[in-house]
């Protein structure tokens, strides 16, 4: 087992809120090694298409991951929410 703390961006949260179902901005839980970001996501009730983009937070920032990606070690994994701009 493996313990995940997963990071919501504010662009996620406010979907959460305007749809009447909040959710925390920070949480901690464990997985089985291997498990996927996509796992996680449908193990947290989050739709993946509302997470076009995930991170891990690594000691000189923060890294880029595929969704796909199997997590084998403690990780900080941050989601980011669709942004919109002009």
């Amino acid at each position: 087992m493996i313990t995940i703390t997963l990071k919501l961006s504010e662009s996620l949260l406010s979907i959460f809120r305007d749809a009447g179902q909040p959710k925390k901005e920070t949480v901690r839980f464990k997985v089985n090694t291997g498990t996927t970001v996509l796992e996680i996501l449908e193990d947290q009730g989050i739709n993946p298409l509302l997470v076009p983009m995930a991170a891990v937070e690594t000691a000189t920032g923060s890294k880029r991951i595929d969704r796909r990606t199997a997590l084998k070690q403690d990780a900080v994994i941050i989601l980011h929410g669709p942004l919109a701009g002009g």
